[in-house]
């Protein structure tokens, strides 16, 4: 019998490109009922818009999810403009093997922002090259729940899955959800974005006293660094690249750090990103309340959540300075 890369179905957003899944003992696809619920179609719909929302400055517009994003290009553009991160850009793949290296390497990125656990990741990149649904609304909704998206996605998505069995070619039906309860998961991250701090307030009602914080803030940063020599003379610059955030850690806790483990003079975005990314972890391992602020705000020198992160380690480790 032959079996087809991809199938074809037509929805109420015009031609859905569904895909198949032939990794490991079985092949699978998803069922012509799912292709036809409103509910799959609505979620469908809706992250193509947000997608495409997003997008809008780059004049992309994206109207099959499954066939636009398969070769990385999409996805690539997307996660720099989500995560601000830099993924080099070389000209547009054109054979399979280079579609695949190029959607490896946006994977990998994407992947390393979302920080998910090997075994929570339901997409790789056999499947979103091969237009799999499946693993291109997984990926999606990974991302939407991530980065915040306006709308709120329709909750309890199911699919059913025809599950072939190689060997045998017995035919099973699964199913494979989608989204969870995705009325809790948007009010919980808009209740995050609106939630106000000490610092939204100095900085919208009493900007004059800026300055007192910083200094204040930059007295216990070289107080701790200069037990190794180190000293920092400009907040946003000074802990971008995240190795004066590793150190005071592992000062503050008494414990050294590996140097296999950051880069202690990094260049590149990503070893930046992966530097401040290991200072949040620490400051979490230690009990430290995670700030309100993301990696990549800490790397684009974001001041208001450059002095959150010394706020919350000075908050845990003043009484070390003296």
């Amino acid at each position: 019998k032959q079996w087809y890369q991809r199938r074809v179905a037509i929805t109420a957003g015009g031609i859905m490109e569904t895909g198949m899944d032939e990794s490991g003992d079985y092949k699978r696809q998803v069922s012509n009922e799912s292709l036809k619920d409103p509910q799959v179609q609505a979620l469908s719909q809706q992250l193509k818009e947000w997608i495409n929302d997003v997008l809008t400055d780059d004049h992309i517009v994206v109207k099959n999810l499954c066939e636009d994003l398969s070769d990385g290009q999409v996805l690539s553009a997307l996660i720099e403009k989500l995560a601000s991160a830099k993924i080099e850009h070389k000209e547009v793949a054109q054979s399979i093997a280079s579609q695949k290296a190029k959607l490896t390497e946006v994977l990998n990125q994407i992947n390393y922002h979302l920080q998910v656990a090997d075994d929570g990741i339901k997409w790789n990149v056999d499947n979103i090259h091969n237009k799999y649904l499946i693993s291109v609304l997984h990926l999606l909704v990974a991302l939407a729940r991530h980065y915040g998206i306006p709308r709120r996605l329709p909750s309890f998505v199911k699919i059913q899955v025809l599950q072939i069995t190689k060997a045998t070619q017995q035919t099973e039906t699964i199913t494979e959800q989608i989204t969870g309860d995705e009325e809790r998961e948007h009010y919980n991250f808009a209740a995050r974005q609106q939630e106000r701090d000490v610092f939204d307030t100095l900085f919208d009602s009493a900007p004059d006293k800026l300055n007192a914080v910083k200094g204040s803030l930059m007295a216990f940063a070289n107080k701790q660094l200069s037990q190794i020599n180190r000293g920092c003379s400009n907040i946003e610059e000074d802990f971008s690249n995240g190795v004066n955030l590793v150190v005071m850690m592992s000062l503050a806790e008494g414990y050294y750090v590996p140097m296999y483990s950051f880069s202690m003079e990094p260049t590149a975005y990503d070893h930046k990103l992966h530097n401040v990314t290991l200072a949040l972890n620490l400051m979490q391992e230690a009990g430290i309340p995670r700030p309100k602020c993301t990696a990549e705000s800490i790397v684009s020198k974001d001041l208001k959540s450059t002095l959150r992160v010394l706020y919350a380690i000075y908050s845990k480790y003043k009484h070390l300075v003296k």
